[in-house]
């Protein structure tokens, strides 16, 4: 069997176990790492200087679910170059500190946050004068 089959065939078994491991913390049928990617979309943008993870996790996460995709919609062929094992790698750390809250939703959902006000412009204030 051609390594590149091997290697796209592990990929594929290992995210459709992560997307169902997802799918099923999120109460949800399928596509549960494009809801993780959602979920993460809608965090306050104040997120990317606290947790430097951030938008390399959500990257990440589309570029794999993009190759399985591919694989799944048969547009790439099991036995053409799609990338390396380290994906799989990837998504079982990932599911590891998951499971243990580690994982960059977690953390985000333990953080505060203050929210910075915007100086009041000249006319903000001259109009707060005649209020």
């Amino acid at each position: 069997m051609n390594k590149n089959r091997i290697t796209n065939e592990n990929f594929f078994d290992e995210y459709k176990y992560f997307d169902f491991i997802l799918s099923k913390h999120f109460k949800i049928e399928e596509n549960g790492v494009g809801e993780y990617v959602k979920r993460m979309k809608l965090a306050v943008i104040d997120v990317r200087d606290v947790l430097p993870e951030w938008d390399a996790t959500i990257e990440r996460l589309n570029k794999i679910k993009a190759r399985y995709e591919g694989l799944n919609n048969a547009e790439t062929s099991f036995d053409e170059f799609q990338g390396k094992d380290e994906d799989v790698v990837w998504m079982r750390i990932f599911l590891t500190r998951f499971d243990s809250k580690a994982d960059p939703l977690s953390k985000y959902s333990k953080l505060e946050f203050t929210y910075k006000k915007r100086n009041k412009s000249l006319l903000q204030k001259i109009l707060d004068i005649f209020k």
